[in-house]
C-alpha cells in the first residue's frame, strides 16, 4: 500500500516542513515500486521524516496517509540495517503520544516483524528498536501484550545487565519492560524465575558499583518491575530466598540511608527504598518459607535489630517481616517471651503517624495476642492504654485500625482478669461502649460487644470485686450485650451474650447491679429510624431486615420455635439465663414485673415444648420457676 501523497499535500498546507515531507514520502513510494531498490535513498527519506515527526502536528496526517503500512511492506524485504534503523525512528516518533498510530502499527504486524533484529550486532539498531517498542507500547495494552507474546519481552530481558558504558540500550529495555508489567496479561507472560534473577542481579550490580545515585532512573524502573512481577506469585517470592538475595535486599535498605542534599534525588531514592522494602516483605511472606526464615536465628536477630533502627523504611520493613513470621503459636510465644516483640511494636506504634504502618503493627499484635501465655505479658507492656485512643471519635476515619484494636482488646481480656481490670482502669470499656453507639457497621458492633462479654466473663468469675463490677455496669455495657443477643443472626455471638448476661444475674447478692440490669431484660426494643431505613434501601447487600422484637421476645422465640437454626445447647443456655433473671428478680425489691412479663410472654409456649428431651429438661424447670 503506497502513501497517499495528494491527500497528504492537502493536510500539510502551511506546514513549515511540507516540502521535506512530500519529497520523502514520494521517495518511499518510488522505492516501493522499484525493482532495483535504492535503500540509501529510502534511508535518507526516513531520516528526514523521523526528524520532522518530532513535531506532533504532522503525526496524524502521516499516519492517515498509510506511511506505516508502506514502511511495513518495505521492511519485510529490506536487507539494509540503516534503512531498518531510520524506519524504526519514523515509526517510534509516529507512535509518540498517539494511540491511533499505535493501533496502525499493531494492525500492520510490525511488533513481531522486528523481533529477529535483536540478533543483529548493530548496537544502534537494537537501541532504536527498544525506543520503538517503548513509544508504541506506552499506555497501549494490545502492543504490550503482543511484545510479551511474540518473544520481544524475552529479548528485552536478555539486554538487562549492568554496563558502565551503556549507550542507552539497557535503560530503554528496562523502561519498556516496566511499561509491559503494567498490563496483567503481559505481566503474567513475563513472570518467571529468570526475570527475577536478572533483575535482582542488575539491582545488586548497580548498588555495588557505588554509582547508584547516577542510576536512579534504572533503579526505580527495575525495582518497580520486580515488585509487579512477584507480588501475586508465591513461587517467585520464594525464588528471592532460593537465590540467596534476601541479605542483599536487607543491606540495600540499611546502607542506602545516606545524607543527600538535593531534595528531588533524596525523595526518589526514598521511593526506591520503599519499593525494595515491599519486595523484601513479599519475599518473607509465604507459608512455605516461614519456618526456614524463623529458624535462622542470625536472620531473626537481624530483623529484630532492624525493627529498632531509627530509619522509617528500615524499621517498617522489619516490622512487616516479623508480622509475617508471627503466624504460629510457637513463634508468637517465643517472640513475646524471648524477644520482647510486643514491647518493640508498641514503641513503634507510638512513634509513627503512618496509619498504614500502624495497621500492620496492629495486625502483628493481634497474632501475638492469640496464644494464652502471651496475654499477661502484652497487657503488662501497656498495650491497652497505648491502643485505647485509637477508638476515639477523632480516629473514625481509620476504621480498619479501630477494628483491629477492638480485636486485640477482646483477645487480651478473654479469660485474663489482670487485663480485664486494665480495660476498666484505663476507661477503655467506656471507649468501647461509645464506639458501639457511633458505628453502623454490624461486624464492628458485634466485635466490640464481644470485648464487653469477655470483660464480664473475666471479672464476674472472680470474687470480692463488687466495686469493679459496679463500675462496669455504670458504663451501660449491658445494653449493647442485650442488643447483640437481640439482633445477631449468628448463634456463636448470641451465645456469647447469653453467657455474659447469665454471669451478671448469677450473683443475687449484688442488688445495686441487679436494680440497674433487670429492667433492661423487659425493655422495649430501640425505636427504628424509618427515614434512615428508607435511605438505605438502595444498599440491600449491606442491610439486613431490622429486628423489631424486644429482647425478651427474641429470647422466648429462640427457645420455643422449631425452625430457629440454633443448637439445642444454646436454647438451654437461654433457659438458664431466664432462670437466673427470675431468681435475681425475687431477690431484690420492686422487680415483680420482670417475672410477670416473662410469664405472660413465655409460660404457655415453654410448657408446649415436648419434642426434645434435653431442651424439655431446661424449659420445664423454667416453667416451674415461673409458676412458683
Amino acid at each position: 500500500m503506497s502513501i497517499s501523497v495528494d491527500s497528504l499535500r492537502k493536510e500539510l498546507e502551511n506546514v513549515q516542513d511540507e516540502n521535506v515531507i512530500l519529497e520523502s514520502v514520494t521517495c518511499l513510494n518510488n522505492l516501493l515500486e522499484d525493482n532495483e531498490k535504492k535503500w540509501e535513498q529510502g534511508t535518507d527519506a526516513c531520516k528526514n521524516l523521523a526528524n520532522v515527526l518530532r513535531t506532533a502536528s504532522v503525526r496524524s496526517p502521516l499516519g492517515e496517509a498509510n506511511i506505516i503500512e508502506t514502511l511495513t511492506t518495505l521492511l519485510q524485504s529490506s536487507p539494509s540495517v540503516d534503512f531498518q534503523l531510520q524506519s524504526l525512528r519514523v515509526l517510534g516518533n509516529l507512535c509518540f503520544d498517539h494511540e491511533q498510530n499505535r493501533k496502525r502499527v499493531k494492525d500492520a504486524g510490525l511488533i513481531s516483524l522486528v523481533v529477529p533484529w535483536f540478533d543483529c550486532q548493530q548496537k544502534d539498531l537494537i537501541r532504536t528498536l527498544c525506543g520503538f517498542y517503548l513509544n508504541s507500547s506506552m499506555d497501549y495494552a494490545p502492543i504490550q501484550i503482543e511484545i510479551a507474546e511474540c518473544g520481544g519481552a524475552v529479548r528485552l530481558v536478555d539486554l538487562v545487565r549492568y554496563d558502565e558504558e551503556d549507550d542507552g540500550t539497557v535503560t530503554m529495555a528496562i523502561k519498556v519492560l516496566d511499561c509491559l508489567v503494567a498490563e496483567d496479561t503481559a505481566r503474567k507472560l513475563l513472570a518467571n524465575p529468570h526475570i527475577v534473577k536478572v533483575y535482582l542481579d542488575m539491582i545488586e550490580a548497580v548498588y555495588k558499583s557505588g554509582e547508584y545515585m547516577e542510576e536512579l532512573d534504572n533503579l526505580e524502573n527495575l525495582a518497580d518491575t520486580l515488585l509487579q512481577v512477584i507480588m501475586d506469585d508465591d513461587n517467585l517470592q520464594n525464588e528471592i530466598i532460593e537465590l540467596g538475595k534476601l541479605n542483599f535486599l536487607l543491606e540495600f535498605l540499611e546502607k542506602t540511608d545516606i545524607l543527600i542534599n538535593d531534595k528531588e534525588e533524596k525523595d526518589r531514592l526514598e521511593e526506591i527504598r520503599k519499593t525494595i522494602s515491599k519486595i523484601t516483605i513479599y519475599a518473607t511472606s509465604t507459608d512455605s518459607k516461614m519456618n526456614e526464615l524463623y529458624n535462622n536465628k542470625a536472620l531473626l536477630e537481624r530483623f529484630l535489630k532492624m525493627a529498632a533502627n531509627e530509619n522509617e523504611v528500615v524499621h517498617q520493613c522489619a516490622a512487616y517481616i516479623l508480622g509475617n513470621l508471627a503466624r504460629t503459636d510457637a513463634h508468637c510465644i517465643e517472640l513475646v517471651e524471648k524477644y520482647n516483640l510486643s514491647k518493640l511494636l508498641l514503641d513503634l506504634y507510638q512513634t509513627t503517624e503512618n496509619a498504614t504502618f500502624q495497621y500492620a503493627i496492629l495486625g502483628c499484635l493481634k497474632h501475638l495476642c492469640l496464644p494464652v501465655p502471651n496475654k499477661t505479658k502484652i497487657g503488662k507492656d501497656d498495650c491497652i492504654r497505648i491502643l485505647t485512643p485509637t477508638l476515639d471519635e477523632s480516629k473514625d476515619m481509620l476504621k480498619r485500625n479501630q477494628f483491629l484494636t477492638i480485636g486485640i482488646i477482646k483477645l487480651l481480656c478473654a479469660g485474663n482478669y489482670q487485663n480485664a481490670v486494665k480495660v476498666v482502669e484505663e476507661n477503655t470499656f467506656s471507649s468501647v461502649v461509645s464506639f458501639i453507639k457511633r458505628v453502623d457497621d454490624v461486624a464492628a458492633k458485634s466485635e466490640a460487644t464481644r470485648v464487653l462479654t469477655n470483660l464480664i466473663k473475666a471479672i464476674w468469675v472472680e470474687k470480692d470485686n463488687l466495686e469493679l463490677r459496679n463500675k462496669v455496669i455504670e458504663a451501660h455495657i449491658i445494653e449493647p450485650i442485650i442488643e447483640l443477643v437481640r439482633t445477631s443472626t449468628f448463634p456463636v455471638l448470641k451465645n456469647d451474650g447469653v453467657m455474659a448476661l447469665t454471669l451478671i444475674f448469677s450473683d443475687p447478692g449484688s442488688s445495686s447491679i441487679l436494680d440497674k440490669a433487670l429492667p433492661l431484660i423487659i425493655a422495649d426494643p430501640p425505636v427504628i429510624d424509618i427515614n434512615e431505613q428508607q435511605q438505605n434501601e438502595d444498599e440491600p447487600q449491606q442491610q439486613q431486615k431490622p429486628e423489631l422484637r424486644s429482647f425478651l421476645q427474641v429470647l422466648i422465640d429462640d427457645i420455643c420455635l422449631d425452625k430457629v437454626e440454633l443448637p439445642v445447647q444454646i436454647k438451654c443456655n437461654m433457659c438458664v439465663l431466664l432462670l437466673k433473671v427470675i431468681e435475681s428478680a425475687k431477690s431484690v425489691k420492686d422487680q415483680e414485673n420482670v417475672i410477670s412479663s416473662i410469664k405472660s410472654l413465655g409460660l404457655e409456649r415453654l410448657e408446649n415444648i415436648q419434642d426434645n428431651a434435653e431442651l424439655y429438661k431446661y424449659s420445664n424447670t423454667l416453667a416451674k420457676a415461673l409458676k412458683q
